[in-house]
């Protein structure tokens, strides 16, 4: 390591970003003989490990409150471009292997029938509609509490919220490789004899929806249900104001889940389990190491 690059100089964000970054590594490696996006993925990991590193240093060296904006988009700039790089390698990495058969199974054990199947007939295109568009509106909740506490210059509290996340959205990415589930609207699509019709926005909602994911095999555990539970849980605690829309919400985003045939209810349970682990190790982690490393964000009061 070059002398003025120490571990000190990186944030506990910019650490967590750079393990899942080995972790991609790893899974890269492993389908290194058949991935034919093998060099390109070695070029974006070297590339996103090189921007990790200058940054670090750069924000060393510029401890402003100035350049919080742009140290704030770039953790999310760096997340989004891991994310999107798992086009290319979980489908690879797990081959034909799927659980859908084992979870189903499960749910059926329990319910006696498929709660998606079970659910059509409570379908009518307006309750379709509007839980469409809520389904869709999940993925600026995290986005909206982050921008509130920024615009507050509640920094620190913005920064360990993104570590959080980080851990949760990390964590459940990792878990696909291992179990790797499409869900019901594809598994049991011929169980499913009710269209999802809905007036208006409800399909090129969806169409938009399947377009930005990187994978279909994303639904153990449901992210979208430990990430709900994550980002109003950071409300309770950061901005109160928010914290009861978020409960309702969540609430009824997580029965859309089901409704709109994206998850089994054993995704659901296992995302809630991951929620409070996740909340339980940002707190804890950043508690006990955040004086041990740089911040990610300048605290005003520096």
């Amino acid at each position: 390591m070059h002398p003025r690059v120490k571990a000190s100089m990186f944030s506990l964000i910019d650490l967590l970003n750079m393990g899942f970054l080995a972790v991609l590594i790893g899974f890269l490696i492993t389908t290194h003989d058949y991935n034919p996006y093998t060099d390109k993925l070695y070029a974006l990991y070297g590339i996103v490990l090189i921007f990790i590193v200058a940054l670090a240093y750069f924000r060393n060296i510029n401890k402003h409150i100035k350049y919080n904006l742009f140290y704030l988009l770039s953790a999310v700039v760096i997340f989004i471009v891991l994310y999107e790089s798992i086009s290319g390698l979980l489908p690879i990495f797990v081959g034909d292997i799927r659980y859908d058969a084992w979870i189903d199974s499960l749910d059926k054990q329990v319910f006696g029938i498929s709660p998606t199947v079970w659910m059509q007939r409570l379908i009518f295109p307006l309750l379709t509609e509007v839980l469409y568009l809520l389904y869709f509106i999940y993925f600026l909740m995290p986005v909206i509490l982050i921008i509130l506490l920024y615009r507050n210059k509640e920094y620190r509290e913005v920064e360990v919220s993104l570590f959080t996340l980080f851990i949760n959205y990390y964590g459940a990415y990792i878990a696909y490789f291992f179990v790797p589930v499409e869900g019901p609207r594809y598994y049991l699509a011929n169980e499913h004899t009710v269209s999802l019709d809905g007036l208006f926005l409800a399909e090129p909602l969806r169409d938009f929806i399947n377009k930005c994911e990187p994978s279909t095999l994303d639904c153990f555990p449901s992210l979208h249900t430990s990430i709900l539970i994550v980002i109003t849980f950071l409300a309770s605690r950061y901005y109160r104001k928010i914290f009861k829309s978020y409960v309702v919400l969540s609430i009824i985003i997580i029965f859309s889940l089901v409704y709109l045939r994206y998850h089994y209810i054993l995704d659901i349970l296992s995302g809630a389990i991951w929620a409070l682990i996740s909340v339980y190790l940002g707190t804890y982690l950043y508690e006990k190491y955040s004086s041990r490393f740089n911040s990610h964000l300048v605290d005003e009061a520096l």
